[in-house]
């Protein structure tokens, strides 16, 4: 989609690998109106959701990304109003995010947004003769960056190994960063839902651990560390929230696929992953920004749904988790999935733990910036490595 305002020296377009937008026009009020990117569900997905969410549950179409240029011989100052869908509109809050060549990622200043709930998003910047800035509900890396990323950190380090546990419905690599083998192994992939990019944090985890300290070194030798970046590569090339490019939602595909009506290359290729590995316990990342006042969930796979033989193991981490996380006066939100309720069955987190012998938590990591959201994935990755040494010892 490309938008060319000729009298201001303008051009909104989103013409390039993870951008996502819809249709775009000049308002009476000097404004570009910028809807988003329709996103089609299979039916099964919203029969799902009818059924067990009365037809809310995950939102979708909360991807934003254009790239503005001033081919004028001035400075401009444009003004952008982003449309939101119904569903994806609680996913929208700020802060948005600026990308310019020179500084790379950062949030647009309070006084350059605006919020209107449920209805559109304000942003203004400013750009410069022969400037290109890219503005986004956050800040996307490309699966190419992601990938090139794992192999050079590999490559240059006697920590990690990378290597593709599979490739998506349009052939690109999920890459994945192995430690060295132990007895105890944790997983750490990022969402499926591709608008909520986590790679950041995922790949600062990896770095963190290469550091040559002593915490680092404990980790180390106790723990396995297996790290996905990237778990839907095609939905953020294409500008997706929930599906990929062919229209398939990998992050709720376990339970057909175990059951036996087929599932995207992607979960194909994670589920493979968990029954060849078979970690203790995985984090499940995600990152998508909510209203002032709404904790960010914290939680896990319920201890009492489990099989027995890892209850004692799921206690260990149930504690671990509500000690850091959940002490008064913290204010997060406490998240149990209990797969013995409909609603919440539809993860897939039963078979995980049955066949995989997996416990699932989840973050939803801090996104306020791309530093705060680092720092809160390693975070949790260490109270759960921890946790796991404190039960095997």
């Amino acid at each position: 989609m490309r938008l060319v305002d000729d009298d201001a020296g303008i051009e909104i377009d989103d013409e390039f690998p993870c951008g996502s937008a819809g249709q775009m026009r000049i308002t009476t009020d000097g404004r570009y109106e910028i809807g988003y990117q329709p996103e089609e569900i299979p039916q099964w997905f919203q029969d799902l959701l009818d059924e067990l969410f009365d037809g809310a549950g995950v939102p979708k179409e909360y991807m934003a990304h254009v790239r503005v240029r001033n081919s004028g011989d001035a400075p401009r100052r444009a003004k952008l109003r982003f449309l939101l869908s119904r569903k994806g509109s609680n996913y929208m809050y700020p802060p948005w995010w600026v990308w310019r060549e020179d500084t790379g990622w950062a949030w647009l200043p309070p006084e350059d947004e605006d919020y209107h709930e449920h209805e559109y998003m304000d942003a203004q910047v400013d750009i410069l003769p022969g400037e290109a800035v890219r503005i986004a509900s956050a800040p996307y890396e490309t699966p190419d960056t992601v990938f090139e990323k794992a192999r050079r950190l590999a490559e240059g380090s006697d920590i990690w190994t990378c290597r593709e546990i599979g490739t998506s419905a349009q052939g690109r690599p999920l890459p994945a960063l192995e430690s060295p083998p132990r007895e105890l192994k944790l997983l750490v992939d990022a969402t499926m839902q591709s608008c909520e990019p986590v790679s950041w944090g995922i790949m600062h985890v990896a770095h963190w651990l290469t550091i040559p300290t002593a915490r680092a070194q404990r980790l180390l030798e106790n723990v396995q560390f297996c790290l996905m970046p990237m778990m839907n590569p095609d939905g953020v090339f294409v500008g997706h929230s929930v599906t990929n490019a062919v229209g398939e939602v990998p992050k709720f595909g376990i339970n057909n696929l175990v059951e036996g009506r087929g599932a995207a290359r992607e979960t194909e290729a994670l589920w493979k992953y968990l029954l060849d590995t078979r970690p203790d316990a995985a984090i499940e990342v995600h990152a998508h920004f909510t209203r002032d006042g709404f904790t960010r969930s914290i939680g896990m796979h319920d201890k009492d749904a489990l099989p027995r033989h890892l209850r004692e193991k799921g206690a260990v981490i149930e504690a671990a988790i509500a000690e850091n996380y959940h002490v008064h006066p913290l204010e997060n939100r406490r998240v149990l999935i209990d797969p013995r309720e409909p609603e919440l069955n539809v993860y897939g987190d039963r078979y995980v733990s049955e066949h995989a012998g997996t416990i699932r938590t989840f973050l939803q990591a801090v996104p306020d910036s791309i530093e705060s959201h680092c720092a809160d994935v390693r975070e949790m990755t260490e109270t759960i490595a921890n946790a796991l040494i404190s039960w095997k010892t």
